[in-house]
């Protein structure tokens, strides 16, 4: 392995996207919120661009120009190389350089061969020069921001200010420059207080800036330590950590903090927002409670901050305010796995704000801040959130008109919400709520339709919808009966019951044999192809059979042939789909990236395990793709998987032993991960067929 694996992160990762949304070369801190990479000008996906709108300085733009008043905008990827802690790139039509870099709150740049910058802001944003600074005031409605935002252009040298109009300024300057940017969601005084802080009065250079924020990514992406397989494989691993600690957003400004949830500026060292739980409840926060559990801490203690200053517990966190997006209430999956890990948090405020969104708010899909009504009934009495029949006209209030009850995803998504509620529950010695959110756990079970193999929709009178196809059915996105997939894969989004699952389909036998089918089934003729499929389901990438690895709710699917006594076939499933879809190419990302959520899930199976089912301490083994992979505990101890011969191409574990003794199952619980060790897998090319634990 490099020295420093910061040197391996390799941003342009996933820069083409395979469909949709294409990830972009960000350089930041862990959790940070100042953010730096060229604005693209022209294809949303960033490689292919060879201009820029400009370099940000909060939502601020600039672009360098010369004596003349020419300011240059076309770049080259073969002439910028971009890490995790800077990015250098040179401008196509000048010799013109710009360096950057970033602090907690800083944008940091360094610009050479140049004599003037053009800064391009918002309307509506305000212009002030005081003591030979700018200042820039952007204000919240400018952009539909969550704040108003304070920015103050330092340098290393004096520069001459030119107002060009009412929203263009122009710096003047001799020679090299380098400029510093602290943004504020509070005031100028407090972006005066993070660059003194940050960059100091005697002022660092960009280059020693930068070095700073390497040793920081360092010190974080150190935690894990691999050996064995390619240079490739070790970049596409040491990137989807980097991409791992995007989220969650730490708006903390030396003890302030502006909460777009009461629009008020509080006291407090931490506050983050800036989540979607639905993308990362499954494996990026258990990654992170893994890997940084002081941070998880200050996440989980923002996310009851949220609730006391809004009134409700938010499941798609942005700056100002919870957001209307996706479905569930997985912050009870958040907490449920908290808890079950050790922890500490304030588990009572957090019951409280789960308890009431699992009995009181709506369970509709893309809404928020509404009260339960007739179709929350239904599934609170009948066990089952209903859909409509073929036909049938929308008359529920609420309901999105695009993104539609997605009946089956609502149900299956709930009993597993409800099922952490419980957790949450036992954990504070709530007997009566714990017998009851765990009934209503088992709700799945009256949406498996025995005929068809699959989940399956009912109206609200507890009629099966007519003329339902697994495959097809619910127009775009399936978002009639699931959330952007189909029921192939959304029977299996059961993550706290498969053996209960297994049993509906009558056994483990029969479980991975439609295992087998979610990942063989393909398409037979014209108007059953991956061209018309993929036209209805667009999120659908990476697409092995049914399986879409490119989408959330097939992260744990591999993982089930554990639970059904066929652990080689999750290992040769695995093994597959990491060296298929995940790359060190610009194409190196097979779906949408989320802030990391699809990172954290090459991150764990590529060591070796998964967390199946968050809330419940316990991993699934896959197979791992390096000859040796160490981690770095917060508790001092060292867990580490020896797989000898994992990296050459064999992914087949012949057998297994947890520090010394012989593991008897596929699987890891959180404890034994914590107590530090070795798991020292024999593999092979041929499979073990008898091997299971």
């Amino acid at each position: 392995m490099s020295h420093s694996p910061t040197d391996l992160v390799n941003p342009y990762i996933g820069t083409i996207s395979h469909l949709l949304k294409a990830t972009v070369p960000e350089v930041m801190l862990p959790y940070s919120y100042v953010r730096s990479y060229p604005a693209p000008a022209t294809c949303d996906d960033y490689y292919c661009n060879d201009r820029t709108l400009g370099f940000p300085a909060g939502s601020a733009l600039f672009l360098p120009g010369d004596q003349n008043g020419i300011y240059y905008d076309s770049f080259d990827h073969v002439r910028e190389k971009v890490r995790c802690y800077q990015s250098k790139i040179y401008l196509d039509d000048s010799d013109i350089r710009i360096k950057s870099t970033v602090t907690r709150h800083c944008y940091c740049y360094e610009v050479k061969n140049a004599s003037c910058i053009k800064i391009t802001l918002p309307q509506g944003s305000e212009i002030h020069t005081e003591d030979g600074l700018l200042k820039l005031l952007v204000k919240a409605s400018a952009l539909g921001k969550f704040a108003d935002e304070y920015v103050i252009f330092y340098s290393n040298q004096d520069y001459g200010i030119s107002t060009l109009d009412q929203t263009t300024v122009r710096l003047s300057f001799a020679g090299r420059v380098e400029f510093y940017c602290p943004v504020s969601f509070i005031s100028f005084a407090k972006a005066e207080e993070s660059y003194r802080r940050e960059v100091g009065k005697g002022g660092k250079t960009v280059s020693i800036l930068a070095q700073e924020a390497k040793e920081v990514w360092n010190q974080l992406l150190r935690k894990i330590r691999v050996s064995g397989n390619s240079k490739d494989k070790r970049a596409a691993f040491y990137t989807a950590l980097y991409r791992a600690f995007q989220r969650m957003t730490n708006y903390g400004e030396y003890g302030q903090y502006y909460s777009g949830y009461d629009r008020q500026v509080h006291d407090g060292d931490y506050f983050y927002t800036n989540d979607g739980l639905w993308d990362t409840f499954r494996c990026m926060h258990p990654l992170q409670l893994l890997l940084d559990p002081a941070h998880q801490k200050d996440i989980v203690d923002s996310y009851n901050l949220m609730y006391r200053q809004s009134g409700l517990m938010p499941s798609f966190p942005q700056p100002k305010g919870d957001a209307p997006v996706m479905l569930g209430f997985h912050a009870a999956a958040l907490f449920a796995d908290s808890a079950v890990k050790g922890l500490e948090a304030d588990y009572r405020t957090a019951y409280e704000g789960i308890y009431k969104n699992a009995t009181q708010q709506s369970m509709l899909p893309w809404v928020c801040d509404q009260e339960a009504g007739e179709l929350d009934q239904c599934y609170y009495e009948k066990g089952f959130f209903p859909a409509l029949q073929k036909g049938e006209r929308e008359s529920a209030p609420g309901v999105h008109p695009y993104e539609r009850r997605q009946s089956i995803s609502v149900t299956l998504e709930h009993a597993y919400d409800d099922w952490c509620a419980a957790q949450l529950a036992k954990h504070l010695g709530k007997e009566e709520d714990y017998q009851y959110l765990m009934g209503r756990s088992q709700n799945y079970k009256n949406l498996y339709r025995k005929e068809i193999g699959m989940m399956a929709p009912k109206d609200i009178h507890g009629n099966w919808v007519e003329d339902f196809n697994p495959k097809w059915g619910g127009g775009q996105g399936g978002r009639d009966f699931c959330a952007e997939n189909n029921t192939y894969v959304y029977t299996w989004s059961v993550f706290h019951d498969p053996e209960g699952l297994a049993e509906l389909m009558g056994g483990k036998e029969a479980a991975v044999q439609n295992l087998d089918r979610l990942f063989t089934e393909g398409f037979s003729k014209k108007e059953d192809s991956k061209f018309v499929f993929l036209g209805q389901f667009p999120d659908a990438t990476g697409l092995m059979g049914q399986f879409p690895m490119g989408n959330e709710p097939a992260f744990h699917i591999p993982y089930l042939y554990d639970y059904y006594g066929a652990p080689w076939k999750a290992q040769k499933r695995l093994r597959s789909l990491m060296d298929i879809w995940f790359t060190n190419t610009p194409t190196g990302i097979c779906g949408d990236e989320d802030g990391g959520a699809m990172s954290s899930w090459f991150v764990f199976s590529a060591m070796g395990f998964y967390p199946v089912c968050p809330g419940s301490g316990e991993y699934a083994l896959g197979t791992p793709l390096f000859d040796s992979v160490s981690i770095q505990l917060d508790n001092g101890n060292i867990f580490t998987v020896k797989s000898k011969g994992a990296g050459e191409g064999k992914p087949y574990i012949q057998s297994a032993y947890l520090n010394g003794k012989a593991l008897e199952r596929p699987f890891l619980t959180h404890e034994e991960l914590l107590r530090g060790g070795e798991l020292v897998l024999t593999m092979s090319k041929k499979p073990n067929k008898c091997w299971n634990g």
